[in-house]
């Protein structure tokens, strides 16, 4: 509207006026344009520090938690591979004694078949007490592979819940504030 003005031949006082409140109108807009977009990088940038600040809290609750599960997890599996080995050697030692028994119970022959009879359900009862403890030994792996798995996934979930809305509001903000500093700088691209 400025640029129609001015190349006319000839300004009437009107238009001279006219032009000036056009003016006046447009640099006040652009200042109050510039006002908000500067409260909004200022609130942005508060946002960003409160949440900054709500991450570091909720890390240096979490963190120690993690760490003190990993190491009982760590502490653990030694001991339970230890009684898992403890176990397997006294079935070697139980099965060695039950065959030295029976090898020593078929010399006394006949007269002990009855105890024959009480070593073969005692050597049952061990085979048995034995198998079930191959199971809770197994069991027990089991649950610590599992807590190891689960204490993983957690690290990972906390971690990725931490860092991508961290780093999402982070872009955000890095936008508005070089949105801000283009306007201001008058780089119009």
């Amino acid at each position: 509207l400025a640029s129609f003005l001015l190349l006319q031949d000839a300004l009437s006082g009107e238009n001279t006026h006219l032009l000036m409140i056009f003016i006046g109108i447009a640099a006040f807009a652009l200042l109050a344009q510039a006002f908000v977009m500067l409260g909004m990088a200022m609130g942005a940038s508060k946002a960003q520090k409160k949440l900054l600040g709500h991450v570091e809290d909720i890390s240096n609750k979490l963190l120690p938690l993690i760490e003190k599960s990993n190491v009982l997890v760590t502490d653990l599996t030694p001991q339970i591979k230890d009684i898992t080995a403890r176990a397997q050697a006294i079935t070697g030692n139980v099965e060695e004694i039950s065959a030295f028994v029976r090898d020593k119970v078929n010399d006394f022959g006949p007269t002990i078949a009855a105890a024959n009879q009480t070593i073969n359900e005692a050597n049952e009862t061990v085979r048995t007490a034995n198998r079930r403890t191959q199971e809770q030994v197994g069991r027990v792996n089991g649950m610590v592979t599992d807590l190891l798995n689960a204490t993983s996934q957690f690290g990972r979930a906390i971690q990725n819940g931490i860092t991508t809305p961290v780093r999402e509001v982070s872009n955000i903000v890095d936008g508005l504030k070089a949105g801000v500093m283009a306007f201001i700088q008058g780089n119009r691209r």
